[in-house]
């Protein structure tokens, strides 16, 4: 990656510093995105993905599985509201996401061993791998136009990204969507440094490389070959900085995204699908409050108000943000050809701890996905009577994973592309 600097990451036994090399920034030239005819169902071949990594883990209860029934110290706090899908009942935290059932799919029964925040089972598949799923897509599908066709939005999450393909396939990293213009340490060229001199400089650069390719053959210059030409094609496309401005959006719609990190991570993410990026993954923002920091949705309650937090902070910029953007994708006619999902690393437990939190349950979580072939409206899968484990359906993390490349149009078992990645997971048939 190709932005120099350092990240805090915390798991539930502190903070830690690591330094990392990635690309960050935003651009800062306009572009109005036409809006886009309704589309019929697009072939597998041109799928999207739009992954949103919702780390700590959220509640099942507070927002896909409640369970209002039960006593105070299962269901907790709140209560559930019908949907616009008949039968469909989601936490009251998620009032706006209630009325666009019609557009995504819920699966309650997604079940595992893994406890610890982490990201790599959850984008790779495996508690070990490094290779993310919308990686291998980017290696198999590659780019479609000028466009990165990979992007990563939220703070960097160190040891997964290109993996095993290699920097190459590493996501363009975008720490903040505010952030300013595109920034490139290593490329960027001074002030006083016009567009035909920089021009002469790259051409430069590129003979250089030929000649070193003739020379050495190996794989590593391959590697940085791919590097530097992702690099000087952002730095030297309009088209790749102006997909990236979210000045030229509509004040009204970037509102109700809603004026947080998230929200504008969201519609960037629109933005970017819609002017040809494939792939965006998307690291929720932790935030920071009264000095004490921690992992977003991570609700132990020991250091703060437990589930308080998820009516006060999580659960509105979420609600605001994925109903808009759903709604947003379909408007566009870009819902029937872009998979978005929405999941944590695990779930919570289904009783309230004496800190009035819930700690970490991999036994069964609840997420929401939609687009690109899924059924819209629909439940797959239960939890049982306390939300803790499968009572019918249970769809294990190999299967989940399978599912992705699937909606994606890859299929591991004819594609030994994607095989080493792809474990020994079946596709989920009620999402087909």
């Amino acid at each position: 990656m190709l932005e120099l600097g350092s990240v805090w990451l915390k798991n539930c036994r502190g903070f830690s510093r690591r330094s990392m090399l990635t690309l960050g920034g935003v651009g800062a030239v306009g572009l109005a995105l036409p809006q886009a005819a309704t589309a019929m169902p697009a072939p597998l071949t041109d799928r999207n993905c739009i992954f949103i990594f919702l780390n700590g883990g959220p509640s099942q209860f507070e927002t896909f599985d409640p369970k209002p029934e039960q006593t105070a110290d299962i269901r907790g706090p709140y209560g559930a509201i019908e949907t616009n899908v008949s039968g469909i009942r989601i936490s009251e935290l998620l009032p706006r996401l209630s009325r666009q059932a019609h557009r995504y799919s819920i699966i309650r029964s997604l079940t595992h061993r893994f406890d610890i925040h982490s990201p790599h089972h959850t984008l790779t598949g495996t508690p070990t791998g490094s290779t993310t799923m919308c990686a291998v897509a980017t290696m198999v599908r590659g780019a479609r136009g000028t466009l990165p066709p990979f992007v990563r939005l939220g703070v960097q999450m160190v040891g997964v990204g290109g993996g095993r393909l290699g920097a190459a396939y590493d996501p363009v990293h975008v720490p903040d969507p505010l952030g300013g213009k595109v920034a490139l340490p290593d490329f960027d060229a001074p002030q006083h440094v016009g567009p035909p001199r920089q021009e002469r400089r790259i051409r430069l650069m590129q003979e250089m490389e030929q000649i070193r390719r003739a020379v050495d053959r190996e794989p590593v210059i391959a590697l940085r070959d791919e590097s530097y030409r992702k690099a000087l094609s952002i730095l030297t496309s309009e088209e790749v900085h102006r997909a990236f401005d979210l000045q030229q959006e509509p004040d009204r719609l970037r509102d109700a995204y809603g004026a947080n990190k998230f929200g504008q991570s969201c519609i960037l993410a629109r933005r970017l699908i819609e002017a040809g990026t494939r792939f965006v993954e998307i690291k929720w923002f932790g935030e920071f409050s009264g000095g004490s920091a921690y992992d977003a949705w991570d609700l132990h309650g020991a250091e703060l108000p437990g589930l308080q937090r998820m009516e006060t902070q999580l659960c509105p910029r979420f609600d605001h943000a994925m109903s808009t953007l759903l709604a947003d994708l379909d408007e566009r006619g870009l819902l029937d050809s872009t998979l978005v999902v929405a999941v944590g690393e695990f779930g919570r437990t289904p009783r309230i701890n004496s800190s009035g939190g819930r700690d970490h349950w991999p036994a069964c979580q609840a997420i929401l996905i939609s687009g690109a072939g899924v059924p819209r409206g629909t439940v797959i899968g239960e939890s049982d009577a306390q939300g803790a484990y499968p009572a019918s359906r249970p769809v294990s993390l190999p299967d989940f994973t399978a599912s992705i490349y699937h909606q994606l149009g890859l299929n591991p078992n004819l594609d030994d592309r994607i095989r080493p990645f792809a474990g020994n997971g079946q596709p989920i048939p009620e999402l087909s």
